[in-house]
């Protein structure tokens, strides 16, 4: 019970890459290659007679995107799970939006996608023991309450764009263009946001993970700035912290410039 191979579709409209995706999947006795499909309409016509448990699924395809297809899927069929496969690493930030399985690039690295696949099957199967971290983890409730001036406020963490400290206050920005004042320190902030996949990234600055486009360092390489979704202002990030948010990025499929 629970030892049947996921039944996986892989979606390339590059044959020769789907070919390697797929001779890859053959290694593992716990996924089976059951329809190879190049192109989204195909996909989305015959899904319902497919049985699929797991998409392989490019992002760059003519008609709609993988995003585009995953939006529908996760809609119309929720069970199915996802790992997007693509040869341009900065997707990353968007799919995670789908809480996609992993994110892996071309050429594909067997050990990423052993780990992924791992990953499928305990959540599919529940029978394979984690090896590293999950991406994401289940979340928390997305509201919070916040001591402000003036009172409380019920805030969704997904509408904040970044938290900073200046002038001895601290401000969180939202995507709405309010700026609220809290009554906490950064560190407090820190600790309460946590839960939620938030990174200190400077003494000065706050940031939700989730929301990181990428990492850019100036003409002579020796600052660093982070550049998030929904926001122009460059984020200062620290020297000292430009190794740990590699890596804690790195875990995400995100990739520096």
């Amino acid at each position: 019970m629970g030892t049947e191979p996921i039944r996986t579709v892989v979606v390339d409209d590059d044959h020769t890459s789907a070919s390697a995706t797929i001779a890859l999947l053959k290694k593992f006795p716990a996924v089976e290659v059951t329809h190879y499909i190049d192109n989204s309409p195909e996909l989305m016509s015959r899904l319902p007679e497919l049985n699929a448990e797991l998409l392989v699924l490019d992002i760059e395809m003519p008609y709609n995107n993988g995003m585009s297809v995953a939006s529908i899927v996760k809609k119309k069929y929720p069970k199915i799970e996802i790992i997007f496969c693509t040869g341009h690493a900065y997707f990353a930030a968007d799919c995670y939006d789908f809480e996609p399985i992993d994110f892996v690039t071309k050429p594909i690295n067997e050990s990423r996608l052993q780990r992924a696949i791992e990953r499928a099957q305990k959540k599919l199967r529940n029978t394979v023991k984690d090896l590293v971290p999950e991406k994401k983890p289940e979340r928390k409730s997305k509201k919070i309450g916040i001591n402000i001036e003036g009172g409380y406020h019920i805030l969704d963490v997904d509408s904040i764009l970044y938290i900073e400290k200046k002038a001895r206050k601290i401000y969180i920005h939202t995507n709405s263009g309010k700026s609220f004042v809290a009554k906490y320190s950064l560190t407090q902030l820190e600790e309460i946001l946590a839960p939620h996949h938030f990174f200190r990234c400077h003494q000065s600055f706050i940031v939700p993970i989730r929301k990181i486009r990428y990492v850019k360092n100036n003409e002579f390489g020796k600052t660093y700035f982070i550049m998030l979704k929904e926001c122009y202002e460059e984020i200062p990030l620290s020297r000292g912290k430009h190794a740990e948010i590699k890596e804690l990025l790195e875990k995400y499929g995100i990739k520096f410039v």
